[in-house]
């Protein structure tokens, strides 16, 4: 084989595999691909670069949607009760690897006698948009926390005062352009930023920042500025994966693959209608269904809904729905448990379900 040949043979095949990943991907470049590239990353933010058209936060659209009747209007003026069970800390201390939904977006991982919380939220989101369901313990209640997870920056995930409560004890895991926002509310804070496919080790236990399909506002003047995302937390032979927000994409069956099986998906299963307006950036129960069995886990535990009231769907759909999707995929209710506010769910050590 000749010079020519050597160099030409390789090329060939070169070509050959991307054509092939490309068909595989329904023509475009795998998540992982685009993100090593940067592709999300633009002058000046971030972008969703495998979606043709961003429309994050679009005036027009938002004032269509809050200027239109809402169909479900009659159904959301009556105000269901959703029970909340106080965490027996001391016990989930002792108990194991556990999972406490804590309401909207804040969970409970206790992995690896570690604790870790996600997106936390004690109040309510702002002076017009207050709790529907209470937090389930005062804050000062919670074990030392070791590590908070962010998922990005949108007011119902990342708040001032939730942060300033927990104080400076935990190590803040946060996506890429929120360091300066910490500086300005928990002066010598411990954070560490991280982009898309990146890694952090703590004691043993691995967090993996990973894309989800949403966008993060907190002025009018910084649209996308910073990075969102997801958390895969790899504790041992653990694996949970915590969505934060997103609209339903291929990432979740690449992740499913690439890192399967998962444990448990911590998914969203709130803020979803009306559809034309919110399913580019957040999934209904069905979507969050078909995220979980793409994540090939095991366990799905619901979140993000009974406390804030965002988009047009009434406050007691969610978790209807979500329970009207697992059982048309005929997942059993052990395999997607609905956890009260404030309640414990318990990894099972035989791989078996354990009654709470």
């Amino acid at each position: 084989m000749g010079r020519f040949e050597k160099t030409l043979v390789p090329l060939a095949w070169a070509v050959v595999f991307v054509l092939f990943r490309t068909v595989a991907h329904g023509g475009a470049e795998d998540i992982e691909s685009l993100a090593r590239a940067k592709a999300h990353h633009k002058n000046p933010g971030f972008t969703n670069p495998w979606l043709a058209e961003e429309k994050p936060g679009n005036l027009l659209r938002l004032l269509k949607w809050k200027f239109s009747a809402n169909p479900f209007e009659e159904e959301k003026r009556e105000r269901p009760v959703f029970r909340t069970v106080k965490p027996d800390v001391a016990k989930i201390q002792k108990g194991g690897d556990s999972i406490t939904y804590l309401g909207h977006g804040t969970l409970w991982l206790r992995l690896k006698d570690r604790n870790i919380l996600t997106d936390p939220i004690f109040g309510d989101v702002t002076f017009f948009i207050g709790r529907f369901a209470p937090f389930p313990l005062d804050p000062k209640d919670l074990p030392p926390i070791q590590v908070v997870l962010i998922s990005h920056g949108h007011f119902d995930h990342l708040d001032g005062d939730s942060i300033r409560r927990l104080g400076a004890g935990p190590l803040y895991l946060v996506p890429l352009g929120h360091r300066d926002w910490f500086e300005d509310v928990l002066p010598g804070a411990k954070v560490v930023e991280l982009d898309w496919f990146e890694s952090h080790t703590v004691e043993g236990v691995t967090y993996r920042f990973l894309p989800t399909q949403h966008w993060t506002k907190r002025t009018p003047f910084d649209t996308n500025r910073r990075l969102w995302g997801s958390w895969l937390v790899e504790a041992g032979d653990r694996k949970v994966y915590y969505a934060g927000d997103s609209g339903y994409f291929d990432g979740f069956a690449e992740y499913g693959e690439k890192f399967g099986p998962v444990d448990a998906a911590l998914l969203p299963v709130a803020a979803y209608e009306p559809r034309w307006f919110m399913s580019r950036y957040h999934m209904n129960p069905d979507e969050a269904v078909r995220a979980f069995l793409d994540l090939r886990a095991e366990y799905f535990i619901p979140q993000q809904w009974g406390v804030f009231d965002l988009t047009d769907e009434p406050m007691d759909a969610p978790p209807r729905d979500y329970r009207k999707a697992a059982e048309e995929t005929r997942l059993p209710e052990e395999r997607t448990p609905l956890l009260l506010h404030g309640e414990t769910w318990r990894f099972p050590e035989n791989r078996g379900f354990a009654p709470r």
